[in-house]
């Protein structure tokens, strides 16, 4: 049998593509869907926190585009950055028109600069070369200063220089000059980044994804937490008392989780997974008693005195989200996992913030606040996870147990790529058997 742990998008995903081979899926909630959930809450429809679908594999969105099938709306992206008091498009390097004269004209110049360096500057390995080595020499120092670093050390919580760069190459493109130029004069004449446009379901929240997989799943049970594996005797326990025999374990929970949880791996891959690294992420979602508080999608916060990172408004997504004559918020802020901040001094701070901005007035009414802590929210990409990974992840798997997954690959990916590495692996278990 096979025993699969975790019913996000890539445990549902691997249950789903699973046919006519046994197996069970656990999920330690009382639904499926993992961070991909929506609730209500006093008329509201919230997500835990942004999940907007964008494809780059044809085959993935024909799968996602029939399960739900004439329930998706496509919206073309409106997402701005807040800094020095304006208003510019995402992304920032090749939108930096509005912005005051001096500041243009250090990120041009910069990134010109950038261009006459000789070629042996990027040579490094990208596990190599951190992420603030990789801004410098591709985007330049003015762009560096005034969006990337600030806006990157408020989201990870370190210094740029702990971090590699061997994740940013489909997350942060790297403009043409004429793209940086027409970017500074205002010239609008093609969209950039991964995500120009997405596709949102047109009600019930984004927790109808999860949903849609659900009717061709057989067997799932919720409520039912792993608490041990012996991979030697492949017998995993969970919190309920179950006790499985599995041929192969698919888990899709954070790697230091499930490596903590087997009980027999080697004292080196412990400390190994034990030194993995995240960020933690305060969603805090909001519902506003006054319509519109803001026309755009999202908006990134790259300066120190606005507390969040980035805010966006689902009801811009879809209007069923919320009662008519309001709006509703996500505001996410980054945190050390071993950092706690009180709820009310949270809701205070963006509040405080949000009246900076000019998104609330000082009148404006809060009608729902609702504030969670998404423990392991994303991965750090530092040296450590790039030497210890892949072993960790080889004894796993020589083990029977196949890690998949944003948290079970601990790697920065999508919606997308988590439904993608469900459907692969199980087409490889069943070419298996």
């Amino acid at each position: 049998m096979i025993a699969i742990v975790g019913a996000g998008l890539a445990g549902l995903s691997t249950a789903f593509h699973l046919k006519r081979v046994p197996y069970r899926l656990f999920e330690k909630e009382k639904e499926a869907g993992g961070l991909c959930r929506s609730y209500q809450l006093d008329g509201f429809t919230f997500d835990v926190t942004g999940h907007l679908l964008h494809f780059r594999q044809a085959e993935i969105k024909a799968l996602v585009e029939g399960l739900l099938a004439g329930r998706l709306e496509k919206h073309a992206r409106r997402s701005f950055i807040y800094s020095h008091r304006t208003y510019t498009e995402y992304p920032f390097q090749v939108n930096t028109y509005g912005l005051p004269p001096e500041v243009v004209r250090e990120c041009l110049l910069g990134f010109i600069a950038t261009l006459a360096k000789p070629a042996t500057a990027s040579t490094a390995a990208p596990e190599d070369r951190s992420f603030k080595a990789w801004i410098l020499e591709n985007l330049g120092e003015g762009i560096a200063k005034h969006f990337m670093v600030p806006f990157n050390e408020k989201l990870w919580q370190v210094s740029l220089d702990e971090l590699t760069s061997d994740w940013v190459s489909w997350l942060v493109p790297k403009p043409d000059l004429k793209d940086v130029i027409n970017g500074a004069l205002g010239i609008k004449d093609k969209a950039f980044g991964y995500n120009p446009s997405f596709l949102y379901p047109a009600q019930g929240g984004i927790a109808v994804l999860p949903q849609a997989f659900l009717p061709g799943v057989r067997e799932i049970v919720c409520g039912s937490e792993l608490v041990e594996v012996e991979t030697g005797r492949r017998r995993a326990t969970f919190q309920d008392g179950q006790v499985v025999e599995y041929e192969t374990l698919v888990s899709t929970i954070p790697v230091p989780e499930l490596v903590r949880r087997c009980t027999d791996l080697p004292e080196a891959i412990r400390e190994a997974a034990a030194g993995l690294r995240c960020v933690s992420v305060y969603n805090v979602n909001l519902g506003v008693a006054r319509e519109r508080v803001s026309d755009k999608h999202w908006i990134y916060f790259p300066e120190p005195e606005y507390p969040f990172y980035r805010a966006g408004f689902p009801m811009n997504f879809s209007p069923t989200l919320g009662p008519p004559g309001c709006s509703s918020l996500y505001v996410e802020i980054s945190h050390q996992p071993t950092e706690h901040i009180p709820p009310a001094v949270l809701l205070q701070r963006i509040r405080e913030g949000m009246e900076r901005a000019g998104i609330f007035r000082p009148e404006d009414e809060i009608v729902v606040a609702d504030v969670r802590d998404i423990r392991y929210a994303y991965v750090l990409f530092d040296k450590h996870r790039a030497r210890v990974l892949p072993a960790i992840l080889a004894e796993l798997e020589r083990r029977g147990i196949h890690s998949i997954g944003r948290y079970g690959r601990w790697e920065h990916t999508s919606m997308e790529d988590a439904i993608g590495q469900g459907k692969k692996l199980a087409e490889r278990l069943m070419g298996r058997t």
